[in-house]
């Protein structure tokens, strides 16, 4: 994470990203992003145990939003900052822990049937909103139907859409909302039957789409509903006593004394500032005015040898969308030249100089699910070869197959990684290739706009970053029908083995048709992996236990702050 189109997830700016739509991603907004949520595999930060409990020292964190807070409503929400947010003061039925794996929240416990296919949700005792009524397994129905009631037009409704039984008949006007396999026989009961096993399932409840909503109150508030502090009810650790959105100035979160596990919430107040700028944010930093902070480029170098240093891989591919419709580009040969004519060892080690990855494959090493004990990636292995003196041969033959040789542009966007990477990507091509390819940079949502419209032959301004913890995440993008296949590959034996493994319930079986599907992928050059990214900042000694988590929103509640 996707659908959508609604701009920003597309990192390379920053905030207001919408993940799946574009957290799509690319470049220096990166930090950013991962700052709010998308960075990740577990807590970086050290500490035992999996909640706070009570608490040591000072209990005010000061953490960087990095933009006003876009969208407050669950069902609406689709960008890095308001995951953040929704993340710590609402709940679902399960959150992710310090390990990202999938515990018990507002729910108790869940049992599957049916061939795994059923989960049955039963909420706590005495779980509360904020207001003090009680929240109710038909908080979560009505929420979930209105994320895939069409009018409502939610763009992360496939988060829901793609699993449960009935609800994309539902969100394509081709159904109803009594077809959509959610029931609630009681107040503490939720079922939900879906579409295939889906064992990633316990960790999308704990994503923001997920998340309640009182009908009542929305109902009450109307349009009105979400747009500040007053306008929401809270059933998560915190309430927000400050903000709204887009609102700028700083935004206050307070323990949330309802909260059926208010014990092991240990910091009682975080303020989510707004500091756009990366220097400004490193100054505030260091004048211990914020207590994190993300780190890009030289400033990685500056401070990989300081004890506040991290760096962890996230689950996001930088990749280049060659459109099979440009002149030249439905040619094999010139693709595969296009995926092998670059070095992606000297690009990660001499630019981007952050510890990102050279991507000899489509789905990034952070994707763990695998065959086995073994990962995606590390079953598959590097697909791309990595001779890249042999693509030569291959634009060659590719001139000789077209018969004249192409005349292509590259798209970049306007920041200084970007340009930095098509200075290298045409100097590479022009050595490798002995092909002179035009450059043209544009804004990041130039460069969105121009691949929608199909306006462009090589586009290297933007990646990809995964919604869940699965292949899947990445490999439906490349179906024929996929309104994200900007590329416009098509392969039968690709969209049969994709379209089985979402259907089908042998796992096994899964895994092995998304393996073979993304070696058709290489094989075809319908992609051109250019690095896997990660995340690097510095964080304060004494800030422990904070979360982040690889898919969903940023996690304040396990923070706790010992010795400051």
């Amino acid at each position: 994470m996707a659908i959508r189109r609604v701009r920003p997830g597309k990192v390379l700016v920053g905030p207001q990203m919408s993940r799946r739509d574009f957290l799509k991603i690319g470049g220096t907004g990166l930090a950013g992003a991962a700052l709010l949520g998308t960075a990740g595999c577990g807590s970086v930060f050290g500490g035992a145990g999996s909640g706070g409990g009570g608490g040591a020292g000072s209990s005010t964190l000061n953490l960087n939003l990095t933009a006003e807070i876009p969208e407050l409503d669950s069902a609406l929400t689709s960008d890095v900052v308001s995951f953040d947010v929704l993340t710590n003061v609402m709940e679902g039925f399960y959150r992710l822990d310090l390990d990202n794996e999938p515990i018990p929240a507002a729910a108790e416990g869940v049992e599957l049937s049916n061939g795994d296919l059923t989960y049955t949700f039963t909420l706590r005792d005495g779980i509360q909103w904020s207001n003090g009524d009680p929240v109710t397994s038909h908080d979560y129905k009505y929420a979930w139907l209105k994320v895939l009631n069409p009018e409502t037009a939610a763009t992360y409704a496939y988060i829901i859409s793609t699993f449960v039984k009935g609800a994309d008949e539902y969100n394509t006007k081709k159904g109803s909302a009594e077809d959509v396999a959610i029931e609630t026989p009681d107040d503490k009961t939720l079922r939900v039957t879906l579409v295939s096993k889906s064992p990633f399932f316990l960790q999308l409840t704990s994503f923001a789409i997920y998340f309640p909503q009182q009908q009542e109150f929305v109902e009450k508030l109307g349009d009105k509903y979400a747009q500040d502090a007053d306008s929401l009810l809270y059933n998560g650790p915190y309430i927000m006593t400050q903000g709204s959105e887009g609102g700028g100035g700083t935004a206050v979160f307070k323990k949330n004394d309802k909260y059926w596990d208010k014990g092991s919430v240990a910091v009682n107040t975080v303020n989510g500032r707004i500091v756009k700028e990366e220097d400004t944010a490193i100054n505030l930093y260091e004048g211990g005015e914020l207590d994190l902070t993300a780190l890009t480029g030289d400033r990685v170098k500056q401070y990989k040898d300081s004890p506040d240093f991290f760096r962890f891989p996230l689950p996001f591919t930088v990749y280049g969308r060659l459109n099979q419709k440009a002149p030249g580009l439905d040619n094999l040969n010139i693709r595969k030249a296009l995926m092998i004519g670059f070095d992606r060892e000297a690009l990660t080690e001499q630019i981007l100089q952050d510890g990102s990855l050279p991507a000899y494959g489509y789905v990034p090493p952070a994707i763990t699910p695998g065959p086995g004990n073994q990962t995606f990636r590390e079953a598959n292995g590097d697909l791309v070869p990595k001779d890249v003196s042999s693509a030569r041969q291959f634009w060659e033959k590719g001139i000789e197959e077209v018969g004249e040789e192409p005349k292509l542009t590259m798209l970049f966007s306007d920041d200084s990684l970007q340009r930095d990477l098509a200075t290298y990507m045409q100097d590479q091509y022009k050595e490798n290739l002995g092909a002179d390819f035009d450059v043209e940079v544009v804004t990041f949502d130039a460069a969105l706009d121009r691949v929608d419209a199909e306006d462009y032959q090589i586009n290297y301004s933007f990646g990809w970053i995964g919604d869940y913890d699965d292949p899947m995440t990445f490999m439906d993008l490349y179906l024929s029908d996929s309104p994200f296949n900007n590329s416009f590959f098509e392969s039968e034996e690709y969209d049969r083995l994709i379209k089985e493994a979402q259907t089908t319930s042998d796992l096994q079986l899964r895994m092995q048709n998304m393996l073979k599907a993304e070696q058709i992928l290489i094989e075809q050059a319908a992609t051109v992996p250019v690095y896997f990214a990660v995340f690097a900042g510095v964080r304060k000694p004494y800030f422990k236990n904070y979360a982040y988590h690889s898919f969903g929103g940023t996690d304040w509640k396990y923070a706790q702050i010992e010795g400051k």
